[in-house]
């Protein structure tokens, strides 16, 4: 089956870029998404991902193909705060490509390290083609998350209003500017009804509400690992409600909107153990 991706990027490590962890960085964020959140982590390597992503298909594709991805997953293995005034070093790489019938999946693996080398935290962010079905196979997926919901009744749940000014605080505050957030056009050109909220704002919104339950109101060394799948989009205006359930050492957790509608899937937590 032929196809518009270019597998010669898979495992092909970017050149390290700088980030300053600022306070006021981390505080513009916490301001966006309601309270501090670890998911804060992704932002350093905001526009790398998008920089190596787009090196997946082929340009003579790329413009095309790019209107055609949502972010279909987001794992964070967390090891490491970020250390707040001072600079960290992120790299990134295309290390998988996945077809099935409904469209092909790309995984990035990002890595973000301190000054001193040490590794900080990982990520695997997995954009979905849509539309683009093939039969590759090629590197490694992102890690695996559950296929079958939590039971019994959540431990603890919130509902947090999205407010409409939402998704503008939120790309300035990480760095994703991507229109469908941003611009009703370009969204309805998309596919989709008009603007929607950032998925991984949505995350960081749901992870404070898996660190309350885990007794923690920070979480900036509480959790080890923080994943999801964004099974569906929500709209500025609307309200997210996060339930979460203890699941042996950790937790499970997902996302509904007003209409009951699931848009954060297979939520995991893992803590660190003391």
């Amino acid at each position: 089956m032929s196809h518009p991706f270019d597998l010669s990027v898979v495992d092909r490590w970017s050149d390290e870029r700088t980030f300053d962890v600022t306070p006021d960085a981390v505080q513009a964020y916490a301001d966006a998404v309601g309270g501090p959140s670890p998911v804060f982590a992704v932002v350093p390597a905001m526009d790398l991902v998008f920089a190596v992503a787009e090196t997946a298909v082929l340009a003579a594709e790329s413009a095309d193909l790019r209107n055609r991805v949502v972010h279909g997953q987001h794992d964070l293995l967390l090891h490491k705060p970020l250390p707040v005034g001072e600079k960290v070093t992120v790299r990134a790489a295309v290390v998988g490509l996945h077809g099935k019938r409904s469209g092909t999946t790309a995984t990035i693996q990002v890595r973000t390290r301190d000054a001193a080398g040490d590794l900080l935290n990982e990520q695997y962010v997995t954009e979905f083609y849509r539309g683009i079905p093939t039969d590759l196979a090629v590197g490694v997926a992102a890690p695996r998350l559950p296929s079958e919901p939590p039971a019994g009744e959540p431990a603890r749940e919130a509902a947090y209003h999205l407010e409409l000014d939402l998704p503008a605080r939120y790309a300035n505050a990480s760095g994703d500017h991507n229109p469908i957030h941003l611009d009703d056009e370009v969204a309805r050109a998309a596919g989709l009804p008009g603007v929607i909220v950032h998925g991984l704002a949505s995350l960081a919104i749901a992870a404070r509400v898996v660190l309350a339950a885990a007794g923690s109101s920070s979480g900036a060394s509480a959790l080890a690992r923080l994943s999801c799948r964004f099974t569906h989009p929500i709209a500025p205006g609307d309200t997210l409600t996060t339930r979460v359930w203890a699941d042996g050492a950790g937790y499970r957790f997902d996302g509904v909107n007003e209409a009951g509608t699931t848009v954060l899937g297979a939520g995991v937590a893992e803590l660190h153990h003391p």
